[in-house]
């Protein structure tokens, strides 16, 4: 499990919470690293499991995670394999590779038995309840774990959830699966189309991309980065696109099988996934809200302070509707 050093000058609020905790496991050869920090004087009120999205790690949600604590809530983070402190599918670390997003979601599971509910206890009344918090593609496994794993989770959030490719959304979808999949069996373990290695001048202004207005959150993604090497990344392999589109269509697939209350925001000005997959995908579901918060780029979360204060509140008021106001969903030992 690697090391991470904070950037220089960093503000308090992206640094490390209190009491903040790095664990890993190993399961099925994948090493997976995540993290947790808690309330310092209270039993939390629920636990949020938070699912980050491609490329992404838990150092970039240390402003999540003390804003969560101070709200009464626990805090975890699972870093994928193939991308933050975990381990990488190939030789050279920076390709994002993927053969299948099944894996991450019994990578979700074992997390959750292993450990988060073991820790998730009230001393009195029993298990704390849980609600899930996704970005982007982390939105797209969370709705998978949901999909599978019905009874887990009381609610959960979800930012710009991961149902399309905005870059290809006028590709009818199972033309996109069929072309991924013959590149993906070509050269699945190579970059796709545009992909390469990291370097530093990835996200070079941050506050006037694709990711976020916000210079300040805009530029933690790349700071931390330059700091840490085991954090970087390049671009994404065949085998990700290929598993990325199955993926989707999984979810898509399987939406019926979602029973318990979704938020969903999606951002007005996303270049990254397609919002159109995200409403059809969502219409008329009796379990979800959708909401547009329009003045955010892709990443809502790490977006200017009026935005993303009007997701975590929109979050906070799931959480009071759904855990909060109803003590039955703390469960018995």
């Amino acid at each position: 499990m690697i090391k991470t050093e904070a950037p220089d000058n960093l503000e308090e609020r992206f640094t490390e919470p209190k009491g903040f905790r790095w664990h890993s496991f190993k399961r099925a050869g994948r090493e997976i690293r995540f993290g947790s920090s808690f309330p310092q004087d209270s039993i939390p009120d629920a636990v949020v499991v938070v699912l980050p999205g491609l490329s992404e790690f838990g150092e970039k949600y240390y402003e999540l995670a003390r804003n969560l604590n101070d709200a009464n809530l626990a805090f975890w983070v699972i870093d994928w394999m193939g991308q933050g402190g975990s381990g990488r599918y190939l030789p050279n670390p920076d390709i994002r590779h993927a053969a299948s997003f099944d894996e991450d979601v019994e990578d979700l599971q074992y997390l959750i038995l292993e450990y988060i509910k073991h820790s998730s206890v009230h001393p009195d009344k029993g298990r704390i309840p849980m609600a899930m918090l996704g970005h982007s593609m982390g939105g797209n496994i969370g709705l998978r774990y949901m999909q599978k794993y019905p009874d887990t989770f009381e609610c959960a959030a979800f930012s710009a959830p991961m149902l399309g490719l905005k870059e290809i959304e006028n590709i009818p979808q199972k033309l996109a699966i069929g072309l991924a999949g013959l590149f993906n069996a070509l050269r699945g373990k190579s970059y796709a189309f545009g992909q390469k290695n990291w370097n530093d001048t990835a996200r070079p202004t941050p506050g006037h991309d694709a990711f976020s207005s916000d210079a300040e959150r805009g530029s933690l993604h790349a700071r931390w980065q330059v700091k840490n090497p085991g954090l970087r990344l390049g671009g994404v392999s065949f085998g990700w696109v290929f598993a990325a589109l199955k993926s989707c269509l999984h979810v898509q697939d399987n939406m019926p099988r979602l029973q318990k209350d979704v938020m969903v925001g999606y951002a007005g000005r996303d270049s990254i996934v397609s919002n159109s997959a995200i409403k059809d995908t969502f219409n008329a579901h009796p379990h979800i809200s959708l909401k547009e918060y329009p003045d955010a780029q892709h990443e809502i979360l790490m977006e200017r302070d009026t935005t993303r204060a009007e997701f975590l509140n929109d979050f906070y008021d799931l959480i009071q509707r759904t855990i909060i106001d109803k003590p039955e969903t703390l469960r018995p030992f």
